[in-house]
């Protein structure tokens, strides 16, 4: 997910909330999509559902700047404590470093939530919930999927993370349509220009020089610095991270997919659709600013792009639509995340019972409902088709914060969860979800393949992906298609002297052992 995958994400980042209503039943499993299908609220703990006692005061860090919620308040957190008896005291990270300088000083928090899954799946730093659920609460039973791509070499899982799901969750959910990457452009203009068809690049190229010739003041196309090229990368068929090439694993550097679609970028600033500066946006909110004030067209995000830009700028007359066709036959996504966010135990935790309780409320499916969609019955109700129906506007960020719903949740949801969020019937996000649900394959078991931290292989990883940060940008402003890709054969040389082949051998040899163990669970 991505990113708010996030945000993830960026959403990077679509998220949810944590829960509210007691469960009941003697037993708690969680099925292929993470849910638990009984469940009694219960792990041992003093405090239960509903009682008068104090509750425990349990100290979490988010690991996420952008994160809108700064403390444990409203109508949902206070279900939630009601239902498990734990008052999280919330502090929100001020920057990216902060986690890093916590974890240097030996001062961690009861839990920590981040989506930085090497670092904190450590046993100096976590406790294993293969250790900790079996102890406190034996009845929980995650999925043996999601338990399998949380697994790191110790044989121990510190976290379920969020946004993921197995592929047999996601084809039992017609109604999920996985997150991906989008472009959102301005109604108005789309007829003013005559709506024409766009089913391919040379299309969409079109549109951008009708735009640039009648709209001269208007930049065609808006990158939001957060999702710059994977919409892009999406329609040459080009992943990102590990890729499988015939069982052989090469960074994703190496696709020719990938130098189409930087050549393509760069073909997009050269004739005038996208401006020099927008590489130098590093925040998402300068861009979305951009939209609202009428300075540009088209905009890169995600799959939620138009009905998200619609829901913030709805009292200026302005609205927005997805392209929800994918460009052509090389058009392609490869799902191979294994899930976001985490949380994490922290072996500091001082009272490890009740963090078992509260994590297996919000893990329930009664629980992540609540706390991502609010309360059933007023909030949300369950279309028997396979999907909830909002009495709210989900995409009102104003109003979830007022409501404490959707942003507490963001750790627990699973990929079909927060899917199933966005569905709505002929809604733009849904539009585009459906059609590219079709060209979507799965692939775990190659978003298992992390070196360790500080591992010879996360070095050269790490600084292949700094070196690109700045080297791509040469290739993007690159004057001509030839200099563009001079700068992208420059690229892979200086990857190559970092060491990207070593890299590539090093995952094929993990590989092979990870895709078999997944091939063996979903047979």
């Amino acid at each position: 997910m991505m990113g708010k995958s996030l945000r993830m994400i960026s959403i990077l980042i679509l998220a949810v909330l944590l829960v509210g209503g007691v469960l009941s039943g003697c037993g708690q499993s969680v099925d292929n999509g993470g849910n638990a299908a009984a469940g009694n609220g219960e792990a041992g703990g003093k405090n239960t559902p509903g009682s008068d006692e104090k509750p425990v005061e349990l100290t979490v860090f988010v690991d996420a700047t952008w994160y809108p919620f700064q403390d444990w308040a409203g109508e949902i957190p206070e279900m939630i404590t009601k239902a498990t008896g734990v008052k999280p005291k919330i502090t929100v990270a001020t920057d990216d470093k902060q986690l890093a300088l916590m974890v240097a000083s030996g001062n961690l928090p009861d839990i920590v939530i981040s989506f930085n899954f090497k670092l904190m799946s450590d046993a100096n730093l976590s406790l294993p919930y293969n250790e900790i659920f079996p102890k406190y609460a034996p009845d929980v039973k995650f999925d043996s999927v999601k338990e399998l791509v949380n697994t790191v070499s110790d044989g121990n899982y510190y976290a379920i993370r969020n946004d993921f799901s197995s592929e047999s969750e996601w084809k039992a959910n017609p109604y999920a349509n996985m997150m991906v990457p989008g472009l959102a452009m301005r109604k108005d203009i789309l007829e003013e220009i005559g709506n024409p068809s766009i089913k391919s690049l040379d299309d969409l190229d079109k549109v951008f020089a009708a735009v640039k010739e009648k709209h001269p003041e208007m930049a065609p196309l808006i990158l939001n610095p957060n999702w710059q090229r994977p919409y892009f990368d999406a329609q040459f068929g080009a992943y990102g991270g590990f890729v499988d090439e015939s069982g052989k694993i090469v960074y994703y550097l190496r696709q020719d997919a990938v130098r189409k679609s930087m050549l393509y970028m760069n073909s997009l600033y050269r004739k005038g659709y996208v401006m020099s500066e927008n590489f130098a946006y590093k925040n998402e909110t300068e861009t979305e600013q951009m939209m609202a004030a009428g300075k540009g067209f088209a905009y890169t995000w995600t799959y939620s792009a138009a009905e998200r830009l619609n829901a913030d700028n709805k009292d200026k007359g302005i609205s927005f639509v997805q392209l929800a066709e994918p460009l052509g036959p090389d058009a392609s996504i490869m799902s191979s995340g294994t899930g976001g966010l985490g949380m994490y135990v922290s072996k500091s935790n001082k009272n490890v019972e009740a963090t078992v309780k509260f994590l297996k409320y919000l893990y329930s499916e009664e629980g992540w409902r609540t706390a991502e969609w609010g309360v059933e019955g007023k909030d949300w109700t369950w279309n028997e088709a396979g999907y909830p129906e909002f009495t709210y506007d989900i995409n009102d960020i104003e109003l979830l914060k007022k409501m404490g719903v959707y942003w507490w949740g963001v750790p627990t949801e699973t990929g079909v969860g927060m899917a199933l969020t966005s569905y709505k019937e002929g809604s733009e996000t849904t539009r585009q979800g459906e059609e590219y649900s079709k060209i979507t394959t799965f692939n775990p078991a190659i978003g298992m393949i992390n070196p360790d931290t500080d591992s010879p292989e996360q070095i050269i990883r790490t600084n292949i992906d700094n070196m690109v940060k700045t080297e791509v940008t040469r290739i993007y402003l690159s004057k001509t298609e030839a200099e563009a890709q001079a700068a992208y054969d420059e690229l892979i040389k200086k990857a190559e002297k970092i060491g990207m082949s070593k890299l590539e051998d090093w995952a094929t040899e993990q590989y092979g052992p990870l895709k078999e163990k997944y091939d063996n669970l979903t047979k």
